[in-house]
């Protein structure tokens, strides 16, 4: 292997892995994990693998993919935590929960954005993509659409909730993944 497929392989190990530990010992859980939650977790393992094994084929690693996709797991991991972080109190529901909406957070990321745990996500599919490419553009490309999908699943479950007043408040001064560049302070109207 070459020193990029071996810093490629290390670097998204950890935000891999915390996004494992997160389903494990962070997430709420009812009484099980729901079935959507276990097919998106055996879609992960399967496009991890994926990746992993793109990186035999290490004609394809440029310097610059290389680079670009370090930063990106990086970045991944550090939102990751900083959202476990402020959510530590009173962690989120896992994924594909059929439990209604019961917390609001509007601190640390989810003063920029509504998805942060999702959005780490994707930015770790995007950088496994730029890293590999090839068939991992698809890979990226279906996680990316599937967390999309539960973010406005679960903004539907805030609407039917009692903290539907506030959640269209927040919604409407805090973009769904990507943070609105007008806004001048996180979490007040601009």
């Amino acid at each position: 292997m070459t020193m990029e497929a071996i810093l490629l392989a290390l670097t998204s190990l950890a935000p891999f892995a915390s996004f494992v530990w997160g389903v494990v010992a962070h997430f709420r859980k009812s009484a099980a994990t729901p079935r959507g939650m276990k097919a998106l977790s055996v879609f992960n393992a399967s496009g991890y693998a994926i990746f992993l094994l793109y990186l035999r084929h290490e004609a394809r690693l440029t310097e610059a993919a290389t680079a670009t996709a370090i930063v990106l797991f990086g970045l991944s991991a550090a939102l990751f935590w900083w959202t476990a972080r402020a959510t530590r109190a009173a962690p989120p529901r896992i994924a594909h929960s059929a439990d209604g909406a019961d917390t609001l957070y509007r601190h640390g990321p989810y003063a920029f954005a509504r998805h942060p745990f999702y959005l780490s996500y994707m930015i770790f599919w995007v950088a496994s993509a730029v890293g590999v490419g090839g068939v991992q553009w698809l890979v990226c490309g279906a996680l990316i659409g599937w967390y999309a999908l539960l973010a406005r699943s679960e903004e539907r479950r805030f609407s039917s909730s009692a903290l539907a007043a506030g959640y269209m408040e927040y919604r409407r001064q805090t973009a769904m993944f990507v943070p609105k560049l007008t806004k001048s302070t996180p979490g007040r109207k601009p």
